[in-house]
């Protein structure tokens, strides 16, 4: 699992606040909740695991979910219940036991890279996920990506520390096959930013067509 640094330091306060404030965290999370509800129209019971300071949480619970967090971080957790008042518990997916069939969606937005025991935490996913309607959300970073092909260990994604597995399009849903998810989508994440103009049209076109390609720079994965 993620070392003691991250659920000890990884939050501190600036950092906090620089994310809590800053417009791209509320865009990307909103962009993220969109492409959800297009995929899972049916408001439920949503589980967002490595929810960090939830902001995508409060963001759903506004939105008609009933809203639930799980992180390791102390001080990210610690910050979601307080300023937003989310059911988060400070840990990992197996301190919580959660029910059997407990949520209608999961989401894991880049943690699944973070994993050390792939096959036992899939296998809790899939254990308290809704059969057939629930909805399991990933977002990883794209081992087979434009960007990671061409800067190589120079590619930002690239943490030996901590990010210990790379996954593509093809490899993702064939992992989520194997601990019986079906009817595997893959998503379209949007380029997003606080700023509009002819150079963010641009760039957002590119990023739609390398995502059709499977060469964005991050994959996700929508699964039943």
């Amino acid at each position: 699992m993620l070392e003691t640094t991250y659920t000890e330091t990884y939050y501190p306060p600036d950092k906090v606040e620089r994310i809590h404030t800053g417009s791209m965290e509320w865009l990307q999370m909103t962009e993220r909740l969109r492409e959800l509800e297009a995929q899972h129209p049916r408001k439920g019971r949503l589980l967002d695991v490595g929810c960090g300071i939830g902001t995508f949480l409060h963001l759903a619970r506004e939105r008609g979910w009933e809203s639930h967090g799980i992180d390791p971080s102390k001080s990210g957790s610690a910050f979601a219940k307080k300023k937003y008042k989310l059911n988060v518990r400070c840990g990992y997916i197996f301190d919580a036991a959660f029910p059997s069939a407990y949520f209608d969606a999961i989401t894991l937005y880049h943690v699944l890279e973070h994993i050390s025991e792939l096959n036992p935490f899939l296998s809790e996913l899939r254990r308290v996920l809704t059969p057939k309607s629930g909805t399991l959300v990933i977002e990883v970073p794209n081992g087979e990506s434009l960007q990671s092909r061409l800067q190589k260990a120079d590619w930002p994604y690239v943490h030996p520390r901590d990010h210990l597995y790379y996954f593509s399009a093809h490899s993702l849903p064939k992992l989520l096959q194997k601990h019986g998810f079906r009817d595997i989508r893959v998503g379209k994440p949007k380029r997003v930013s606080p700023t509009t103009g002819l150079r963010f049209m641009l760039r957002q076109v590119a990023t739609a067509m390398l995502v059709r390609s499977h060469l964005g720079t991050v994959i996700r994965v929508y699964a039943s």
